[in-house]
């Protein structure tokens, strides 16, 4: 997917995707308290969104709108959300459009619900987070439990980054290089 496509598909206005400034200039204090402001971008075959307010995505799930909203048939999601809980949170949708969400630390296989898993995607990325330790029985534990989320974040982040082939510009991000758009609450 394009990721000017996707930002506009979170709610973006198209012309400004198209035209963005960056990150580092754009005026977050002209943006609404209950919106967001994203850096987005490609990486390899994967578009990204990076929200620093809050998730947008989660926000079009909780309002029912589904995975077909952000994305179509034949096309993989990937989540990963710090914002709505301390740690964390993993939502997963394959091609096929199967979808799973999971807390961190837990299994994408392991769950009340079985998988179809028809791509084998889930059960690859839970060998993946499992590798990593990032799956709570493989999580080797830190020395101080105080900095075991923080741990299992980085874990996690790490295994479905190298897994799925998504690596982000690190440096462009924390300098604000990237382009930057206003995503609108959808509530």
């Amino acid at each position: 997917m394009d990721p000017v496509d996707f930002v506009v598909r979170l709610g973006a206005d198209r012309r400004m995707a198209e035209r963005p400034a960056q990150f580092e200039d754009f005026d977050r204090l002209s943006v609404d308290p209950g919106d967001s402001v994203a850096m987005f971008g490609r990486s390899g075959e994967w578009a990204y969104v990076l929200e620093v307010e809050r998730s947008t995505w989660h926000l079009i799930f909780l309002d029912r709108l589904g995975q077909d909203t952000l994305v179509g048939q034949g096309t993989e999601l990937v989540c990963l959300d710090r914002f709505l809980h301390e740690s964390p949170w993993v939502y997963y949708g394959d091609a096929a459009g199967e979808m799973r969400s999971i807390e961190p630390g837990e299994s994408l296989l392991e769950t009340a619900f079985p998988l179809t898993d028809q791509l084998g995607a889930f059960a690859a990325l839970d060998a993946a987070m499992r590798r990593a330790g990032a799956v709570r029985e493989t999580f080797p534990g830190c020395e101080d439990p105080e900095d075991e989320d923080e741990e299992l974040a980085r874990r996690l982040f790490g295994a479905v980054g190298e897994q799925l082939g998504l690596s982000l510009p690190r440096r462009e991000i924390e300098q604000g290089l990237l382009p930057a758009v206003h995503l609108p609450s959808p509530l």
